[in-house]
């Protein structure tokens, strides 16, 4: 857990930036409009659709190790989105205006707002795209796979910023969540695969008995 302070440390930074750095990027709204579907697609449809061609595609094949890729990543987009919708609420931070930053911009439980005020904080598109990417990685860990799934990550949190959805600080704690809860799920289902139990029945010379057998070893996927 080395890596909490420095990340505490850059959330810090970019919540004493948020404002600042929003004001740079474009109010075209046809620029803010390519961002947010464009955010839509890495970060939602994308991800959906490649869970699902996993695990359709791993049950007509009979790979196993395909099909748990699309049940881990869809474990990893749930418990990403239930954890973003919990955060949002509880932070209750403004979003930044699609062509203006509003004073309430930014804050967190703004004054004379009824509840919810805002769901900024963090950024749910990020935390699904990058919760996806680290299941799928971790399962397939070639360098192409690694490239592909991180850069579309990535590409959602830059097009979130880009569409004026989110502040800086939102989509840097969207993109570390994603990354534990996808790295949490991978990880404990690797866990649990390493402790198996057989029971073997034993008839045999008139008794009947039985043999508990443990395995703590992860098959090896095809």
């Amino acid at each position: 857990m080395k890596w909490l302070l420095p990340l505490a440390a850059a959330t810090g930074t970019a919540f004493a930036f948020d404002r600042k750095a929003v004001n740079q990027i474009s109010t075209n709204p046809s620029q803010v409009s390519a961002f947010r579907t464009a955010s839509n697609f890495t970060g939602i449809y994308a991800p959906v659709a490649g869970l699902g061609a996993a695990w359709i595609a791993g049950t007509i094949t009979h790979n196993d190790h395909l099909r748990e890729t699309g049940l881990l990543a869809g474990e990893a987009l749930a418990d990403a989105g239930l954890f973003t919708e919990m955060l949002k609420y509880a932070t209750n931070r403004v979003r930044p205006g699609a062509t203006a930053l509003p004073n309430e911009s930014g804050e967190f439980w703004p004054e004379h707002f009824s509840y919810p005020a805002g769901d900024s904080f963090p950024s749910g598109h990020t935390t699904l795209a990058f919760a996806f990417a680290h299941v799928v990685a971790d399962e397939y860990p070639r360098w192409e796979v690694k490239v592909a799934v991180y850069g579309l990550a990535a590409a959602t949190a830059v097009e979130r910023l880009g569409g004026r959805e989110h502040f800086p600080s939102d989509v840097l704690v969207g993109s570390a969540a994603g990354y534990l809860i996808g790295g949490y799920v991978y990880n404990h289902h690797s866990a649990s695969a390493k402790r198996r139990i057989m029971v073997n029945p034993l008839v045999g010379g008139g008794t009947v008995g039985g043999s508990l057998v443990f395995s703590f070893s992860r098959p090896d996927g095809p």
